[in-house]
């Protein structure tokens, strides 16, 4: 069984990574085989909307290293889609990669879709009780999207207060949702 992590954000000790690499530690741990893909040390292009996909079996026009994520999304299990949380919303590393899911949509069989599971982490800086009912309709309707294509969504966590790197190596548990997300994606 393989686990795919998407790492969203910039930063290199970024939180909602660390929060990735624990679930994934899980799910290792379990008997899973993980993958990590951090997509700002990624060459990957925005979609052109150009429907070649639509026409071609869910095949992306660009060649570029989305590829190798659509290679192992057909191999997968589950996917862990990790995001900072900027302005409100899921990154724009993230926004790039449910944009490249287009291709998926559109070949929901050839990759096999139907049962793999989906969590999503999220990590914001923001402590403010009024953000979080905005924030989580977001995430809503990002898992929305991912519902549509096909994959079960299991866990959609959102760790506040995270304004500095590492900040959540200090929080038990933060971490410890990380774990369970971990856990329910390999059961």
């Amino acid at each position: 069984m393989k686990i795919v992590g998407i790492n969203t954000s910039p930063r290199p000790k970024s939180n909602s990574r660390i929060a990735l690499v624990k679930a994934l530690e899980t799910a290792e741990a379990k008997g899973a085989d993980v993958e990590i893909f951090d997509l700002n040390l990624m060459d990957i292009r925005t979609c052109q909307a150009d429907d070649y996909c639509v026409e071609h079996d869910g095949q992306c026009a660009l060649d570029d290293d989305m590829q190798k994520i659509y290679s192992e999304i057909k191999d997968a299990y589950g996917i862990i889609l990790a995001t900072p949380i900027y302005m409100g919303n899921v990154s724009s590393l993230a926004k790039v990669f449910i944009d490249r899911m287009h291709a998926v949509l559109h070949a929901i069989d050839s990759y096999g879709i139907r049962g793999k599971k989906f969590s999503v982490i999220a990590s914001q800086a923001a402590v403010d009780p009024p953000m979080y009912e905005y924030i989580k309709h977001n995430l809503e309707t990002t898992v929305d999207i991912f519902r549509g294509i096909g994959f079960d969504v299991e866990d959609v966590v959102l760790l506040i207060g995270n304004a500095r790197e590492e900040a959540i190596l200090d929080k038990g548990n933060q971490l410890d949702k990380a774990v369970m997300v971990g856990n329910k994606i390999v059961r």
